[in-house]
């Protein structure tokens, strides 16, 4: 009978505080104008209300005993639920620890070559892997000597032409002075013919209009016809004299001629033939060096080849030499190179057994907690937030 006057106890402050909440959210929506006071003091008195509701249901849950076990209930749940979590965080990063050092030990193991009969199966595949880019290695290393070789004949061809093509541009270069040289003496012996044509027509001219004078003076009956007349022929004389000259002189220039335009011409097919003997070393080259460049392209494109299936062959070993870690530390076949990770990996694995221990402890823990007074407690502290809040925004007089 006691136990049933005391339910409506029970709820009747929460009763209260929910039914006065929806008056409070009318109130905010009604408060829009801040100058009228009568509202103003209802929002007041409704923020009040609610303050007291709410302190009204907290201190009758204290006195009946739930707010300590609530209390209890969810400080213990926050405080197990916070270890859970840092040890699940501590747990994962000890596996990436364990995880990493299973694979250097993996490397380390297959790097010394120590086997055991516990992981023949997978140690014998990496030997197989490896033994492909060996096999590959080998024939890469053999088709780079091919290489190197041809390399070597190449470039033997290539001097041997070029010292010949040097030697015919250096001929080239003495044949292209001298036809330079050539073609200007017949351009001066040229000059000097046309300077003797002129020169004869000259004296031709004055030795005609010296006659003429002459013959003039003889005519005329100028007392000074006989000094002038003197001069005249004198004149006559030198000038006749200097045409026989300018006469003799153009056809021993002239014979001169031929044997330099014929210098010049051999000069001149002589620099033709050196530049066709030019083009044909050339052309051998090339030939010579087209199938050179032929097995080079190929020895390239082969060795392009082993080193891409090596790079492949090495991807495929890299995992599974990582892979072996776990083997070899279930088996843990003694060695030098691998004793300092085996002491590693014992401190990690104590470290996760704890770590893990301690979880299970904590979960275990967990599991006790009244998940009903705990889910009681934070309700209570999230309606105490909303109501705090909605109380200072009537008491302010925000809304």
């Amino acid at each position: 009978m006691k136990k049933s006057r005391q339910t409506p106890r029970v709820f009747l402050p929460a009763l209260l505080l929910l039914t006065l909440m929806p008056f409070a959210l009318a109130g905010c929506t009604q408060t829009d104008n801040p100058a009228d006071t009568s509202r103003r003091w209802v929002s007041i008195v409704m923020g009040i209300l609610l303050l007291l509701a709410y302190l009204g249901l907290v201190v009758y849950l204290w006195r009946v005993g739930k707010l300590s076990a609530w209390f209890a209930a969810g400080s213990s749940a926050a405080r197990l639920k916070t270890q859970d979590a840092r040890l699940k965080g501590d747990l994962k990063g000890l596996e990436r620890d364990k995880a990493a050092l299973l694979d250097e030990l993996g490397e380390k193991a297959w790097a010394a070559r120590v086997s055991d009969p516990s992981y023949e199966s997978a140690y014998n595949q990496l030997l197989t892997v490896q033994g492909q880019i060996d096999g590959a290695a080998d024939h890469r290393r053999s088709l780079e000597e091919k290489k190197a070789d041809l390399d070597l004949q190449r470039k033997a061809v290539v001097e041997r032409f070029d010292q010949q093509i040097e030697a015919l541009k250096s001929q080239q270069k003495n044949v292209d002075r001298d036809l330079n040289e050539a073609k200007n003496r017949v351009r001066a012996l040229e000059s000097d013919l046309d300077a003797a044509a002129q020169e004869k027509i000259r004296f031709q001219r004055e030795v005609k209009d010296t006659r003429g004078r002459i013959i003039e003076m003889e005519r005329s009956d100028d007392p000074a016809k006989v000094e002038q007349l003197s001069e005249l022929n004198s004149r006559l004389s030198s000038l006749t004299t200097s045409l026989l000259d300018a006469t003799n002189a153009e056809p021993e220039l002239a014979a001169q001629l031929p044997a330099l335009q014929n210098q010049a011409l051999a000069l001149s097919t002589q620099l033709n033939d050196l530049q066709g003997q030019i083009q044909a070393l050339e052309g051998d080259l090339k030939s010579e060096l087209l199938p050179l460049d032929d097995q080079l392209e190929s020895l390239e494109k082969q060795i392009k080849t082993k080193t891409s299936e090596i790079k492949s062959f090495g991807e495929q070993l890299a995992p599974m030499a990582k892979a072996l870690g776990a083997q070899v530390e279930k088996s843990r076949p003694l060695s030098p190179d691998l004793t300092e990770l085996y002491q590693k990996l014992d401190m990690i694995l104590s470290k996760v057994d704890f770590k893990s221990q301690a979880k299970e402890d904590v979960s275990s823990n967990l599991g006790t907690v009244d998940k009903t007074a705990s889910l009681n407690f934070y309700v209570l502290l999230l309606i105490g937030v909303l109501i705090i809040v909605l109380a200072i925004l009537l008491l302010t007089g925000v809304i």
